[in-house]
């Protein structure tokens, strides 16, 4: 009569898988905390790419990218709600606020817009973007 063989696994065999779990997340946990905040700043440059699309309607209609069409001058320092044909309700979103854009610099013939996130997750990340399409990403 030949022996009975034992099913299961034995102790080494278990604390191999979870060395090898334990690694694997080690590695894993910190790339995607990164891809997390890539993710928050993409939020932020759908809305940008927005604002970008009303700053060039604008500038379509009056030449200049600080002229509104009812004649008044954007400055510096706005919030990019100011914009004609951008409202809060479209800068508002899950990490970004609208009174997180703001229009860093703007003349006539350039411009500088930037998402700066305030609160939470996204607090440090700030975007910028200009009138060429360059965009500065910082804090992901």
């Amino acid at each position: 009569m030949k022996p009975r063989a034992k099913k299961g696994f034995t102790l080494v065999e278990l604390m191999v898988v979870a060395v090898i779990v334990a690694i694997l997340a080690a590695v894993a946990i910190p790339l995607m905390t990164g891809n997390k905040r890539r993710a928050m700043a993409t939020e932020a440059e759908a809305a940008l790419g927005s604002v970008r699309t009303a700053l060039r309607a604008m500038y379509a209609e009056t030449k200049a990218y600080n002229k509104t069409p009812n004649g008044d001058t954007l400055s510096a320092g706005q919030y990019c709600y100011q914009i004609p044909g951008v409202s809060p309700e479209d800068l508002q979103g899950k990490y970004f606020v609208s009174n997180d854009y703001t229009i860093v610099s703007i003349s006539a013939n350039a411009y500088q817009i930037r998402a700066t996130g305030s609160q939470g997750d996204a607090a440090g990340i700030q975007i910028t973007l200009d009138q060429d399409g360059n965009w500065n990403r910082q804090g992901l």
